[in-house]
């Protein structure tokens, strides 16, 4: 069974990948204003520090504390290289993989916790609950991230759980990761289109 600490690590993967391949571009398009919800590619990564940091040392300890102002005001005075955002981002990574080792039980999960709703009202819920809240909001900036690099023509990594947790980058798949009759099935339903990112291998 999947838990919300098995998809934290898929983010944690997921959010060192699409660092890497945005902090190729160099300094000049890593903090160009690309008119997204955090502006660039250094706001969105920096963003998601605070909020990692926010849910796994706060919200998930059941502390109701204000919303971190850097979570919406991104430092300008601080982590304004690409290497020291690449450092906050493996700070917050192994802060948070410390605790998830602790978490990772259905006991655990289910602990109380609270998450501040429109940075006001402090809500009621579990600790899995907060780590899905968590996990959701890097899904949704990452897609900004992946949509950004497309419009630069930058291929960007794949985000297929399948790809990455059962084939590992494998096509075609291994003989071990197929049902029975998998490949004559492929012969019978061929695929109907192809797209330009890693999903034209779907």
């Amino acid at each position: 069974m999947v838990s919300t600490i098995d998809l934290m690590g898929f983010v944690h993967e997921l959010r060192s990948d699409f660092f890497e391949c945005a902090a190729r571009l160099g300094p000049a398009e890593f903090t160009r204003d690309r008119g997204v919800s955090m502006c660039s590619f250094r706001e969105i990564f920096l963003h998601l520090a605070y909020v990692e940091e926010q849910h796994v040392t706060q919200f998930c300890e059941n502390r109701a504390t204000p919303w971190m102002r850097e979570v919406m005001n991104i430092p300008k005075d601080r982590y304004r290289s690409i290497a020291s955002v690449r450092r906050r981002l493996k700070d917050v990574t192994a802060m948070g993989n410390a605790r998830f080792a602790k978490w990772n039980t259905p006991r655990q999960l289910a602990r109380p916790a609270v998450w501040v709703a429109a940075r006001k009202y402090p809500l009621r819920l579990t600790r899995d609950s907060a780590l899905a809240q968590c996990l959701t909001e890097h899904l949704l900036h990452l897609g900004e991230v992946e949509a950004m690099l497309w419009q630069m023509d930058v291929e960007p990594p794949t985000t297929f759980w399948i790809d990455r947790r059962v084939l590992h980058g494998q096509w075609p798949p291994p003989k071990a990761a197929l049902i029975p009759g998998a490949r004559e099935w492929a012969a019978r339903h061929p695929a109907r289109h192809a797209r330009r990112t890693s999903g034209k291998r779907k």
